[in-house]
Formats: C-alpha cells, sequence, structure tokens
C-alpha cells in the first residue's frame, strides 16, 4: 500500500514537471491553443476523441491534477523508450486485438484509488477525419465507475497528423473540455444516454470544420501514403492501386490527383474531393466486392511480416514467417498460415498499417510490411464477412 502512495506521488511529480517544461515546445511545435482548468478534484474519466500520437499530452495540458492514460500495448515493446515510459507514466495497458478485461479492471482500481483517468474511447485514431464510434459498453464503465465524467474535444488534429500519411503538418490545432458530468448526475442517466453525451461531446468532422475556417497545414510530401487509407480506385474500382509520391496520388488505370495543404484533393478525374466522401463511397463498394466475391482472394499484398505476440522475446513478439497476405470469404492467410474468418475473434490495427489479429486459441499476432499498403481493407472486409456470417 505505502509502496503504491510512493509510485502514484512520483507519476504526479513527473506529470507536473512535464506539464510545464513541455508546453511551451509542444504548442509552438503543433501551434496548439488550449483552454486552462482546474482539477479535477474528483476521480474522474476524462475522454476525448483521437487523431496524434501527442493527444494524451495535449490533453492533459489543460488540467492541473495528475491523470493516468490507457495506451495500445504496442508501447510497451519499444525496448528503453518503454521502460521509460512506464516508469515514468505507468499507462493502463489495453490490446486493440481483443477485448481485454485486465485494462478495465485496472482503470478502476486507479479511479477506486482517487486517481483519475484518461482514454480515448474510440480505441482508435480516425482514416477519414470523423471521430469513430465508441463502443456501447464505455456508457456502463462510465456509470458503475463512481467518477465523475468530463469530455473534451481536439480540434485540427486529423490535418496535423493525417494517420495515414508519412509526415506531421503544421497549421492549428485547439483542445478544450465540452462537458463535465458528475457521479451524481451519471446515476440518473441511463447507459444509452451517457454514450450518446460522450459521442455528441468529442465528436469531431474535419473537413466540415475547415469549410467553416479555411487553414493551411504546411509540411512536405503532403500525399504520401495516402494509400493506406485509400485503397479502393473510383475510377477502376480495383483494391490496391492507388500509389502516391510527393503530393501526388494517382492509379494505373490513369486517375491522377494531388493532396493540399488545405486537406483537399483535387485532379480532372476525381470524383472525390475529400478524404471523407472518398472513404464513404469506398465503404460502400467493398460491401458489394465483398458480398460478390468467389472462393479465391478478395485482396492481397506481397512481402508481409507475421509475428506472434506474447513472452519469448525481448520486443514482445516473435517472427513466424514472410510472405504473400490475402484474404478470402472463409480464411485470411499470412505468410504460408492460414487463419479461418470463424476462428478469428477481433481484426484491428495499429499506428498507420499494422494488422493486428487474434483467435480464439488466445494467440495474438501482428502483420508488418515495409512498403505502402493498407490494413484498412483486411479490417473492413473481416467486419463485412463477420456482420454477414
Amino acid at each position: 500500500m505505502q509502496k503504491d502512495r510512493l509510485k502514484h506521488l512520483f507519476h504526479r511529480a513527473v506529470f507536473f514537471v512535464l506539464r510545464y517544461t513541455a508546453a511551451r515546445f509542444i504548442k509552438r511545435r503543433m501551434r496548439y491553443s488550449y483552454e486552462k482548468k482546474k482539477g479535477p478534484n474528483a476521480p474522474s474519466i476524462i475522454i476525448s476523441n483521437h487523431n496524434t500520437d501527442l493527444d494524451p499530452v495535449l490533453v492533459a495540458m489543460s488540467y492541473s491534477k495528475h491523470m493516468y492514460f490507457l495506451a495500445s500495448e504496442h508501447a510497451f515493446r519499444k525496448g528503453f523508450v518503454s521502460k521509460l515510459l512506464e516508469f515514468a507514466f505507468s499507462p493502463i495497458s489495453i490490446n486493440k486485438s481483443k477485448v481485454d478485461a485486465s485494462a478495465i479492471a485496472g482503470m478502476l482500481r486507479k479511479l477506486r484509488a482517487g486517481a483519475n483517468v484518461c482514454l480515448f474511447a474510440e480505441g482508435d485514431r480516425s482514416f477519414n477525419g470523423v471521430t469513430g464510434q465508441i463502443p456501447k459498453s464505455t456508457g456502463k464503465l462510465v456509470k458503475t465507475s463512481n467518477a465523475d465524467l468530463i469530455t473534451f474535444r481536439l480540434e485540427g488534429g486529423y490535418f496535423t497528423s493525417p494517420r495515414w500519411a508519412k509526415n506531421n503538418r503544421q497549421g492549428r490545432m485547439t483542445g478544450r473540455q465540452v462537458n463535465r458530468y458528475t457521479a451524481e448526475e451519471l446515476k440518473a442517466m441511463s447507459v444509452a444516454e451517457i454514450n450518446n453525451a460522450i459521442e455528441r461531446d468529442i465528436f469531431e468532422d474535419a473537413y466540415e470544420r475547415q469549410k467553416a475556417n479555411l487553414t493551411r497545414y504546411r509540411g512536405k510530401l503532403l500525399a504520401e501514403d495516402i494509400e493506406t487509407a485509400l485503397y479502393l480506385c473510383p475510377i477502376c474500382g480495383k483494391l490496391g492501386t492507388i500509389r502516391s509520391e510527393g503530393n501526388r496520388f494517382f492509379c494505373v488505370c490513369g486517375l491522377d490527383g494531388v493532396y493540399t495543404e488545405t486537406g483537399l484533393l483535387i485532379g480532372d478525374s476525381l470524383p472525390y474531393s475529400t478524404i471523407t466522401e472518398w472513404d464513404v463511397w469506398q465503404s460502400e463498394k467493398l460491401e458489394s466486392i465483398v458480398v460478390d466475391a468467389d472462393d479465391g482472394f478478395i485482396s492481397t499484398d506481397d512481402m508481409q511480416t507475421l509475428y506472434l505476440v506474447g513472452p519469448g522475446s525481448e520486443s514482445g513478439r516473435t517472427l513466424v514467417s514472410t510472405g504473400i497476405m490475402g484474404i478470402s470469404r472463409d480464411a485470411f492467410h499470412c505468410a504460408g498460415y492460414d487463419f479461418p474468418i470463424d476462428h478469428i475473434t477481433k481484426m484491428a490495427i495499429a499506428g498507420q498499417m499494422t494488422l493486428l489479429f487474434s483467435i480464439k486459441s488466445g494467440d495474438s499476432y501482428e502483420v508488418h510490411s515495409d512498403a505502402p499498403r493498407s490494413a484498412l481493407k483486411y479490417r473492413e472486409i473481416f467486419r463485412i464477412l463477420t456482420d454477414n456470417t
């Protein structure tokens, strides 16, 4: 007990030091402005939307009180950096490729000990600029925690650090508290009402905000790796044929476009001017492609590396094999191994394009690629296949 108290005091000290020393650098680097708030004094869950790797720091800069964060278990597999992260901040690890009950238990322990916890309920950064859905279990977690709820919204993050992009850009970011709900108020709300409040408060549509207040986000190689998000060509209708170079993206069929500093897509042959519009179309088109698919591969990519995740190596993962990755109606194939679709419990994405999946035996895997390719298309194909079974 005394040991836990001393660790908590140490984490608070680190939080305060970094909050003040790093704030000036981050404000200048990311052109970030934010609302300052005292507290929170009571144990609170702070929930924000999510678009950049530095979002935990950006949220923390608004508050005078220490908070713990949920972090993907990938953050714990980066050698010395991970050890430093764990020593200084003790984040709560969550496995994105499976339902992680231990992460929820870890959150509740922190809250019941009187600490504050910050999480990004979407569980993912946005590929298209629109805040994703939150799990329905979020409202139940908030209600049973007996903690206050604070909702926070970050604006401008998608164009500052597009999830699909090779490089970050400089434009403008802001952060502010949207609402605070006391534990007593939450008791009077249903789980559905809490979920609706969170979704409303943290919702952000990057392109709609651009329409209202146009901002330029300057940087280099603005379009590179856009194919990790745009996996389906609207001209020829083929999967995985978009490529990028510099500020341009193109397809073998003749499609040619430019990603601009405002995030708009321009080109004579382009039917869409925003990534959001393109993504809505490709998501709908992919549904029909999957439904109409025969027994062969729906999509494939060469030179993929498969890892088994877990103890046994310093990095937390063990190399399995390298080879072709593909998905069919019945199975996910990777580097010479076949995983029946009905044996896969969850498929997710870490970072730009690392594909994660877990199987019923409890094993978890990662698929890495040296060349740009879309993990999003595999996750979406898996979602369509499992929704239709």
